[in-house]
């Protein structure tokens, strides 16, 4: 990693951007073993289990905006990847969406969640899209935007990030409805600003984001941005839970950027982001597990930012 030819070939520094597309892999929680799962011209940013030899991925597979690499810089698109026959799907290809985000599959119901815009309007909607391709817009809010969701174990349940208008001026928080759209409660109202802070980047000081629900659909774990102030350049996003029946919230970690955690039986995994003002060499990002209230790194030796892992989901 000091060699500048070696470091040329992953990271374009001109762009900030990898010069070398993101794969998916496997990681085995008790061993560290990992297994690499694609090798194409896709630059993968997140991925879901659909069966044992399928796999839902976002991410880039086609040079969008001409810079002559495929990268985080191109338009996402979801795909269907076959692990046995090597066959990549776009699945939203040709469906007039973009800003595609965070997309979540539900095998209860065999669909996949994500947030999107229309290409003829600035404004994030929920939908929902079978394995066959068919589109169903699930929220039409005008007064909010809609990010970060994620469907409950049963598959009856949607968790979300709302932005309320004007937007950007105020934090998100978190949203709890039916899978079907209805029903929408506001669970939580962003966290405080006591220092009056500026945004960080665009993001308003107590934004709450990334939601998910454990397996029992009795609390929520998210991620709120507390300051940009430390941990820079990434702040801190505090890692929290909140139990739906009290609204007591605890605090899992409130010293690094805690970004996208998914609950399931065995614990929550998420990406952390561990920040250094020296050399974008110092700073760390990699997956991390709570379980048994404890917390650790699954990847100590892959975690160089911006090559360690950016986004983590269970495979059974």
């Amino acid at each position: 990693m000091n060699d500048e030819a070696c470091i040329k070939k992953i990271y374009n520094a001109d762009l900030e951007v990898l010069a070398s597309p993101r794969q998916l892999y496997s990681l085995n929680t008790e061993n560290g073993e990992t297994h690499q799962l694609t090798n194409v011209e896709c630059d993968f940013s997140s991925l879901k289990s659909i069966d044992a030899s399928r796999i839902m991925a976002a991410g880039m597979c086609a040079d969008t905006d001409g810079d002559g690499i495929i990268s985080a810089n191109d338009k996402p698109e979801i795909h269907l990847v076959d692990l046995t026959t090597k066959q990549i799907t776009c699945l939203t290809c040709g469906l007039d969406l973009m800003a595609i985000n965070n997309p979540d599959f539900s095998p209860a119901n065999q669909l996949i969640l994500f947030s999107a815009q229309r290409v003829d309007k600035f404004h994030n909607y929920l939908f929902t899209l079978d394995l066959a391709q068919n589109l169903n817009q699930v929220t039409a809010s005008e007064e909010y935007m809609d990010f970060d969701c994620s469907w409950s174990e049963d598959g009856t349940k949607i968790v979300f990030n709302r932005l309320p208008s004007p937007f950007f001026d105020s934090p998100s928080g978190v949203w709890l409805m039916d899978a079907d759209g209805t029903n929408q409660v506001q669970i939580t109202n962003g966290g405080p600003n006591p220092d009056s802070e500026e945004p960080h980047g665009p993001y308003p000081i107590g934004i709450d984001a990334d939601p998910d629900l454990s397996p029992d659909n009795s609390r929520i774990v998210f991620s709120r941005l507390k300051t940009g102030h430390q941990n820079e350049p990434f702040g801190v996003y505090e890692l929290l839970v909140l139990d739906l029946d009290t609204k007591e919230i605890t605090v899992l970690d409130s010293s690094y950027a805690n970004m996208i955690p998914e609950w399931k039986d065995q614990g929550i995994v998420f990406i952390r982001q561990i920040g250094s003002l020296r050399s974008v060499m110092d700073r760390k990002q990699s997956i991390y597990l709570y379980q048994d209230d404890m917390i650790r790194n699954l990847e100590p030796d892959y975690d160089i930012f911006p090559i360690g892992s950016n986004g983590a989901s269970w495979v059974e």
